[in-house]
């Protein structure tokens, strides 16, 4: 899962935005989905990418995902 956010600029770097798609964060900003795009792509400060593998719980309590190798790695509780 993908996630795109717009967030303070302040060392707290608090969420004000939170979408599925930059086109979706563009529409909330009131922003072209170009702009959107270009500020995450280049790291432009408040702007950010967050990618959220999809676990699942494993027999004793912990969760696993695949990560971008294929290979199971299990998360520690």
């Amino acid at each position: 899962m993908k996630l795109y956010m717009k967030c303070t600029t302040d060392s707290l770097e608090l969420p004000l935005a939170v979408a599925d798609s930059t086109r979706e964060l563009a529409e909330m900003l009131h922003m072209t989905n170009g702009s959107v795009a270009s500020a995450i792509s280049r790291g432009v400060c408040g702007y950010h990418k967050v990618i959220i593998p999809d676990c699942w719980p494993n027999d004793d309590g912990g969760l696993w995902y695949y990560d971008e190798h294929g290979k199971a790695v299990t998360l520690e509780a």
